[in-house]
């Protein structure tokens, strides 16, 4: 509230030219001509605290106005005590209220919830929100971002509701024109597996439903409501990392994505250096489409080779062949869990370049 009060009163004062503060009931400056007065205490006319609102009343060179906005009791102070300084009081004053009452009005529990995870809302304008719609406030909560490829949020929105109809607990929001985002209440001991499952389960009723191919990123849970942007920034960092290095998934969760994360932070020129440093020409005769599959399936079964062989239909000793052609090539033996460390961060250091340039 006290945000937009301060936005309205910027483009008054820059046409009246008076001073002006806006005092809370307390006596505090929210809102002023001069911003360093802002958060300290203001003077109250003696006597004001019985004068109904929209009375004026001249002390002290000043003059005072009461006003109400929300139930919320505001004072206006300005310079002066001419005729002319009591009706810029009065225009002032229906200006704020007809303007901050509406703004009010306009705010269903959605958009609070939009404005909440885009921190769009200051920490004293979302206390009274969250008193206003009777939020939940110690109610563990974590947030899904689903996005899709293109203007396609509303129509997965609109299929989503129907599984998430709204309630004090679960809530869907549409964010954007690609974005659609579920508030999802959970216990603080709910298994990362379980939040997966939802997931899985949300992508297949798109897919089935819409024919929409969406990415879906899973925020950590968060035990209180002033927390939820924080999951949601994990859930859009998440999908943001995940394309990069897990191309071929469409579900990532911020959790199991520390590697992913810590290498996202790598300077681009770093990327590129052992990029082309490391994958010469000989290394990328080597790393052929099957040989690649070969190792992504290794390092899917923890480097066991006989589960490797089995599931890729390969004898045991071709897996092998392969691998020791590897090491003989690339100076890097795969069953060695350094070497396979190795490699694995230099093919996700290749992957980011070549999906930044």
């Amino acid at each position: 509230m006290e945000r937009r009060m301060q936005k309205i009163l910027d483009k008054l004062v820059k046409s009246l030219q008076v001073d002006t503060d806006i005092l809370d009931a307390n006596g505090m400056v929210v809102a002023s001509s001069d911003k360093a007065r802002i958060g300290h205490l203001g003077n109250i006319a003696e006597g004001l605290a019985d004068e109904d609102d929209k009375a004026i009343f001249i002390d002290s060179y000043k003059t005072y106005m009461k006003f109400t906005v929300d139930k919320l009791t505001y004072i206006l102070v300005m310079e002066g005590t001419n005729r002319v300084i009591r009706n810029y009081c009065l225009l002032m004053v229906s200006l704020l209220e007809t303007q901050l009452e509406n703004s009010v009005r306009k705010l269903d529990k959605e958009e609070v919830m939009r404005r909440i995870l885009l921190d769009q809302l200051g920490e004293l304008e979302l206390r009274e929100l969250v008193q206003d719609y009777k939020l939940e406030l110690g109610l563990p909560r974590c947030v899904y971002v689903i996005r899709t490829r293109g203007i396609e949020a509303d129509q997965v929105y609109q299929m989503l509701q129907k599984a998430f109809p709204g309630s004090n607990e679960d809530m869907l929001i549409l964010i954007d024109g690609m974005t659609v985002s579920l508030v999802k209440a959970v216990s603080m001991e709910t298994e990362e597996e379980e939040l997966m499952q939802l997931a899985e389960s949300i992508d297949r009723s798109i897919l089935s439903q819409t024919s929409v191919k969406a990415c879906i990123g899973v925020g950590g849970i968060k035990e209180n409501f002033f927390r939820l942007q924080e999951s949601y920034e994990e859930a859009s960092k998440a999908i943001e990392v995940g394309k990069v290095y897990n191309a071929h998934n469409r579900i990532y969760m911020y959790s199991s994505l520390l590697l992913e994360r810590f290498l996202h932070e790598v300077p681009l020129h770093l990327c590129e250096r052992y990029s082309k440093g490391l994958f010469v020409k000989e290394y990328k005769k080597l790393l052929t489409g099957e040989m690649l599959e070969t190792i992504d399936k290794f390092f899917e079964n923890s480097l066991n080779l006989s589960e490797t062989a089995r599931q890729l239909f390969i004898h045991r000793n071709t897996l092998v062949y392969r691998l020791d052609k590897i090491q003989k090539v690339m100076g890097l033996d795969l069953r060695n869990f350094h070497h396979a460390v190795t490699f694995k961060i230099m093919m996700m250091l290749r992957d980011r370049y070549t999906w930044e340039v």
